[in-house]
């Protein structure tokens, strides 16, 4: 059977969605799982999926593992219906869509609709988190356990599947910037509202301009330097105007998150629900971020080749230290009140649990390691 529109109207929303799955065959549990779990008879699902992942980009291994492994556990019991990026909806409103049933899973950034997804937005607050793997484990884990959080997923009607950063916040400038003070002054391109704010605070002037806009943007002097990830130097060639690259401490600043409609899930057999669970389990474990940094790898290859890029490296952990007790206090502040304003009751609480799974699960001995970090000591020897 396949989920899409047809089967789960506007008009109906999350309802239909369980009440409209019929089996293909097998019992009403789906059939049985093998000894591996994997799903091995019984009914069948398709789920569209909406998409704003560019198929270049780090975050699409993401997206395609978690798909590719679906159909594989399930022995092709589930079938991803995987769309064109933005062809079924634009990326601000691939959440919306999963709700209403124009598509049953999909991805985009959570920032989008912080309306929707106060839990997730914690992510742009800056100089929380320094690990990739360590930020999808810890975002799982609290929106799993905590009951403002999870109140929330069930009011607005979806299942979280995963939620990564698109990579830690690096800058690019023509000068070395090692400390607030060669900061002050200069013209950053930088987006997010929460990071605006933290430049600011070091006495930037923070320059909007899109992506696309950014590289004529340097190029005629409306912005000295940028703030991105290693997109930035790469994919949107940045590498070919600026010279200097850094890790300032910052970390992440958003997350792009894959979540499936609740009801489409609910209305699975439970055999199949099994096999989103362990999937889900692996993902959020360690195998998204492997598969992020399948891309990564040659991203920092490319930076490392570039005859323009004279350096990469981190700042002192003095020097981010100091940028992070000048700003953070305050911007912590603001998500409290504005996660409280979109629905997650008690967010100091979620704050609190936030904060220490990311102490523990920084602790562990297998972590993967993050690709700017990665990329940055292969610098250090080269």
């Amino acid at each position: 059977m396949k989920f899409t529109k047809t089967t789960r109207t506007l008009t109906a929303l999350a309802a239909i969605g369980a009440l409209g799955l019929s089996a293909c065959g097998g019992d009403s549990n789906g059939g049985s799982t093998d000894g591996d779990g994997a799903a091995s008879s019984g009914e069948t699902v398709t789920l569209n999926a909406a998409t704003m992942v560019q198929p270049k980009t780090p975050n699409a291994p993401v997206e395609n593992w978690f798909y590719d492994q679906l159909e594989e556990r399930s022995d092709g019991r589930i079938t991803i219906d995987r769309t064109e990026p933005e062809s079924i909806c634009p990326a601000q409103e691939i959440a919306q869509c999963i709700i209403d049933g124009r598509a049953d899973v999909g991805t985009s950034i959570a920032d989008y609709s912080p309306q929707l997804f106060p839990s997730l937005t914690i992510v742009s607050v800056p100089f929380m988190v320094d690990n990739s793997q360590v930020l999808m484990e810890t975002l799982y884990k609290v929106n799993e356990e905590n009951e403002s959080a999870k109140a929330k997923w069930d009011e607005v009607g979806l299942k979280l599947v995963g939620a990564w950063g698109p990579g830690k916040l690096i800058i690019g400038t023509n000068e070395k910037v090692q400390n607030l003070d060669d900061i002050n002054g200069m013209r950053f391109r930088v987006t997010g509202g929460f990071l605006q704010r933290a430049f600011e605070s070091a006495g930037a002037n923070v320059v909007a301009l899109t992506a696309g806009e950014t590289y004529e943007g340097i190029e005629r002097g409306i912005a000295d330097a940028v703030a991105w990830t290693m997109d930035g130097p790469v994919d949107y060639k940045m590498m070919e105007q600026l010279s200097i690259w850094s890790d300032p401490g910052v970390g992440h600043y958003t997350t792009f998150a894959t979540w499936m409609n609740q009801d489409v899930y609910n209305g699975m057999p439970d055999d199949l629900k099994a096999v989103v669970d362990e999937v889900v389990a692996d993902l959020n474990g360690g195998e998204g971020m492997k598969a992020f940094n399948e891309v990564t790898t040659p991203q920092c290859d490319a930076m490392l080749e570039h005859g323009n890029v004279d350096e990469f490296t981190a700042w002192e952990q003095a020097e981010a230290d100091q940028w992070k007790e000048a700003a953070q206090a305050e911007l912590i502040e603001q998500w409290v009140a504005d996660a409280e304003a979109n629905g997650l009751t008690d967010a100091q609480t979620y704050l609190d649990e936030y904060m220490a799974a990311l102490e523990e699960a920084a602790g562990a001995e297998d972590l993967v390691e993050d690709p700017v970090a990665a990329c940055i000591d292969r610098f250090a020897s080269r």
